[in-house]
């Protein structure tokens, strides 16, 4: 397999860890579902020259609500290439909803 195909497995591995994390952001969260062909893995700046590390990131909505977006991250170590040895999940961007012409915060 391809690393990135390894890498997206390794994603739907964790799929449920994942929807618990973005559940526990909001009591109104009921389901998860997640883009995977959003998925997308880059360097992270930090503002130094060696630059953050590596990142891999997936988009999803709630609630089967095709207004709604967020975007998790799970950090790699050591280069772009690689599957994590454990899961960290980061919120990337927030859940936010399209109202009113733009996107607002989900609450």
């Amino acid at each position: 397999l391809s690393p990135r195909a390894k890498q997206l497995a390794y994603l739907k591995e964790h799929e449920e860890d994942m929807a618990d994390f973005v559940k526990s952001l909001s009591p109104k969260v009921e389901s998860v579902q997640f883009d995977w062909d959003s998925m997308k893995v880059g360097q992270v700046g930090n503002g130094t020259p060696q630059g953050g590390g590596y990142m891999m990131t997936v988009n999803g909505r709630i609630n089967d609500n095709k207004n709604t977006e967020f975007t998790l991250g799970i950090p790699l170590k050591r280069n772009l290439n690689e599957v994590p040895e454990e899961l960290v999940i980061y919120e990337m961007q927030p859940i936010r909803i399209l109202r009113d012409g733009g996107w607002f915060l989900y609450e």
